[in-house]
């Protein structure tokens, strides 16, 4: 057993927390090769890992992940929504 009870992440689910857009995430992952907060395969091979610091770390990441889906889902929702109106408007169109 492990334990790292300072500051767990769930401090990602509060509303003052500010996430990376996903544009700003995926240039900081172009640009430096991982993901932020999260330490290169060197510095790993160099330094190892203190086990309870990279579970809080994953764990923020797997929270945030969490908030970009939810994100996703919310916008696939709106769209489809929009689709079918489209949609419907259309078929009217093609029937007049």
């Amino acid at each position: 057993r492990i334990q790292n009870s300072t500051n767990w992440p769930d401090y990602v689910f509060e509303s003052g927390y500010k996430r990376m857009s996903l544009e700003e995430l995926k240039q900081s992952i172009v640009k430096n090769k991982h993901l932020p907060n999260i330490p290169s395969a060197l510095e790993v091979k160099e330094n190892g890992i203190m086990i309870g610091d990279m579970q809080k770390k994953l764990m923020e990441k797997i929270e945030e992940l969490t908030l970009y889906i939810l994100d996703l889902n919310e916008t696939n929702k709106k769209q489809q929504i929009e689709i079918d109106q489209l949609k419907s408007a259309l078929s009217e169109l093609k029937e007049k």
